[in-house]
């Protein structure tokens, strides 16, 4: 059984905080279920709080509640300009590109929640990857299971964000996809842009309606090296 309040803390492994950053999170209503909610959009600036670890605190506790009444969670992956007023952020609003995302997940129909085959597949698919950019002089990334495929984090050391780095990350996911894409699972290779929103740690996530061998999942950071 997992523990979401305990397994949230670890999106900080992930998603480094800094006193001036804006924190967004994005709750979503899911494809095909029943009815309809407003997207929500919430940030959360360390510098309103008494520390950064109450600003975690806080984003945490709402993400789950959120969660828990059905929406999906995700946040901006990489920091926002710390003079962001807007509602949710865009690609003009991100101070730097910090992480490289490689999202592996089902080719074809992915409505529904992934058969287990199906995420084997795509775990398979996230270490061929991972010791291929190993081999390439890449870091270790840091490996979530998004509850539909596996999602792979690489730090770029807070790249300037700019036009040119936007073309170079789309270049190494296609060629990421070139390279590794099969009949089962591929690699995402729209997910470029530098507001770029993922799925939050610790949180529940729905894909259209769930059925025997396709069950909703929670994301989680994998322990594996």
């Amino acid at each position: 059984m997992i523990d979401q309040s305990t397994e949230i803390k670890k999106m900080w492994d992930i998603f480094r905080v800094d006193l001036d950053m804006v924190l967004e999170l994005r709750a979503l209503w899911p494809n095909g279920i029943d009815g309809t909610r407003r997207p929500r959009t919430e940030h959360f600036r360390p510098c309103d709080y008494s520390s950064i670890e109450a600003c975690k605190r806080a984003f945490e506790t709402r993400a789950l509640e959120l969660n828990g009444l059905g929406h999906n969670v995700y946040t901006v992956m990489n920091p926002i300009k710390p003079d962001f007023t807007g509602d949710a952020a865009k690609d003009e609003h991100i101070l730097c590109r910090r992480l490289l995302l490689v999202d592996i997940d089902r080719s074809g129909d992915t409505k529904v929640p992934a058969s287990q085959p199906e995420l084997d597949a795509a775990h398979s698919l996230a270490i061929r990857v991972k010791a291929s950019l190993a081999e390439r002089g890449f870091s270790a990334p840091i490996m979530v299971m998004s509850g539909n495929g596996y999602h792979l984090y690489y730090g770029l050391a807070d790249l300037e964000n700019t036009l040119s780095a936007a073309r170079g990350i789309r270049a190494t996911l296609h060629t990421l996809s070139r390279l590794f894409d099969n009949s089962v699972v591929s690699v995402d290779t729209t997910v470029f842009n530098a507001s770029r929103i993922t799925k939050v740690p610790g949180t529940l996530m729905r894909k259209g309606v769930e059925t025997n061998g396709r069950p909703y999942r929670i994301a989680v950071v994998c322990d594996e090296a």
